[in-house]
């Protein structure tokens, strides 16, 4: 009996974002179980990238090398760069047992449709970071064979939403055990160039637009001009220039250039050091070349290093308007830091579980885009806090900090997390191979025309059933925008032109209409019903070559 196979879709675990992280602590585990199997499709690394960070499991590149003419082809669609460029010839290689990922849903959706769906037990834990979760999203969760959450704001919107899902567990992440307090923090802080005395709010943050970065620094020149302190300073682990906010604009705005503190790493000897704004690149004490720059994803930081800095914080601060979880926070108390959070989505959880301090919200407000609601804290409340926090005892703020990190450790544990994943997939019966990947080919021609006289909804069932050849889609989100855009003879314009029910996939999600009709309709079905016969065929050929044809 061969040990079952995952495949596990997400960033490489490699990389410095939270997903890598979940990736490399979890698959760590997996693999050393001898019930699995696993591989990795790595998102945003090529195979020579992948060759130099092996890890012991299997490890597919999904990105193209740059400068050709694949390179082109991957970026063509902005579902490519998550996964999709290579998903069905990694399935076809390992065909796995089980599919499983943990991002967001524009980030796998395609999983769900892809021409192999049926021949995986599909595994998902979504970031659920706000409610209500749009209906698109709520759909594909529906159809997961398990589905997972990072928190207990996750279960709770998700079964609130949807009744009908598998849902196993909370498999919540956790920090590793390269954080923990210093034993001295103020020789520590001196170590790094700060003044023994100096006291830190401090966070952790991608520079994205939900993250409130101008929130934070208005409250915090509030603070300095309200206590007058000249040893308090604010340090933002961010990176720019990036996705999100103008953060040299914001120090300009609230006059915080000599206030706000950022990590900077030097490229040519690695020296790592806090410091004030100085562009993107900055002169490297350590080696003098001009080679240090913000860290961020192309300038990774080790968790070692990370942990040195959460330990010149004297307070923590998550200051988002939604979260899929806040690994951070987590990082930070187990560092022995007192922790600030926003009492929404993921935030209120990890609240909770810790004995954070809590930050109420002013209100919610529903985003455009997506129909999620927002946080809008209370920037009031964060003031009297920091005010407080500065005012407090060291030995008491200490303490603090110290209860934190005990429920921390009590709370969150990567091995039961490893635990959580590993019993639902022991327990999970396989599908037999005879009757997936080595089954005969599934070859279905589309009907040639769409009969006269039929009604609108008739006419979807019909594209449905007869010429994409997915009757089990009837009645899903799929088939009722394609009966709302008939009706309506209008469709979103997609940025994946081949891909006609991603509605999400909009250029920076501003919607933009185009005229549709049935027979753009037909053509997408009849699209998407030759790409399946066409990975079919591969599939076929495959097995011809490996000797092992319909066993």
């Amino acid at each position: 009996m061969r040990p079952k196979r995952i495949l596990f879709c997400t960033e490489a675990h490699y990389l410095p974002t939270g997903y890598s992280v979940y990736t490399k602590e979890l698959l760590t585990r997996l693999h050393a179980d001898p019930r699995f199997e696993v591989a990795e499709l790595a998102c945003y690394a090529s195979d020579e990238s992948v060759k130099q960070n092996a890890k012991g499991w299997k490890i597919y590149g999904n990105q193209p090398e740059r400068n050709t003419p694949e390179w082109n082809e991957y970026k063509s669609s902005p579902t490519y760069e998550f996964g999709e460029y290579t998903f069905n010839h990694v399935l076809l290689d390992f065909k796995p047992d089980f599919v499983m990922d943990i991002r967001d849903w524009w980030m796998f959706e395609f999983q769900q449709r892809s021409t192999y769906r049926d021949f995986y037990s599909w595994t998902i834990m979504p970031t659920v970071d706000a409610f209500p979760q749009n209906k698109q999203w709520m759909d594909t969760f529906a159809t997961a064979d398990a589905v997972f959450a990072y928190s207990e704001f996750g279960r709770d919107v998700l079964l609130n939403q949807c009744r009908d899902l598998n849902f196993i567990d909370v498999a919540s992440p956790c920090a590793s055990q390269n954080f923990s307090p210093v034993l001295d923090k103020e020789a520590h802080k001196e170590s790094l160039g700060l003044t023994a005395d100096s006291f830190i709010f401090g966070t952790v943050m991608r520079n994205q637009r939900r993250k409130l970065y101008p929130d934070l620094f208005k409250t915090f020149r509030e603070f300095l001009d309200t206590t007058k302190a000249s040893n308090a300073f604010l340090y933002c682990h961010t990176y720019y220039p990036d996705v999100g906010w103008d953060i040299p604009e914001l120090l300009q705005e609230y006059d915080l250039t000599n206030r706000v503190l950022f990590t900077y790493k030097c490229k040519n000897c690695g020296h790592i050091e806090p410091c004030f704004f100085k562009d993107t690149f900055n002169h490297c004490r350590q080696c003098n070349s001009f080679k240090s720059e913000l860290v961020g994803v192309n300038n990774k930081i080790e968790e070692e290093d990370l942990a040195q800095v959460y330990n010149l914080f004297d307070v923590y601060v998550q200051y988002a308007n939604s979260e899929g979880f806040g690994m951070p926070q987590l990082e930070a108390s187990q560092s022995g830091v007192p922790i600030m959070t926003v009492s929404y989505s993921a935030m209120d959880s990890v609240g909770d579980n810790i004995g954070a301090i809590k930050i109420p919200l002013l209100t919610l407000q529903t985003e455009c885009e997506t129909g999620c609601k927002r946080a809008i804290p209370n920037n009031d409340f964060t003031l009297l806090k920091f005010v407080e926090l500065y005012g407090m005892r060291k030995e008491k703020l200490k303490q603090l900090g110290f209860g934190m990190r005990q429920k921390t450790l009590q709370r969150y544990n990567w091995d039961k997390t490893a635990e959580i994943w590993a019993n639902y997939y022991a327990s999970t019966p396989v599908k037999d191979p005879s009757e997936t990947w080595y089954s005969p080919p599934r070859l279905f021609d589309p009907a040639p025309k769409m009969p006269d006289g039929l009604t609108v909804k008739d006419q979807v069932n019909f594209l449905f059933d007869s010429v994409l050849r997915k009757p089990e889609w009837i009645g899903n989100y799929q088939w009722k925008r394609t009966l709302k855009d008939l009706m309506y003879k209008c469709t979103v314009v997609n940025t994946n032109v081949d891909w006609y029910f991603n509605e999400s996939h909009t250029n920076n999600d501003i919607r933009s209409w185009a005229s549709f009709n049935v027979e753009q309709a037909y053509e997408y079905m009849a699209k998407m019903r030759h790409t399946h016969n066409e990975w079919e065929k591969i599939r076929t050929q495959r097995l011809k070559n490996e000797n092992t044809l319909y066993r």
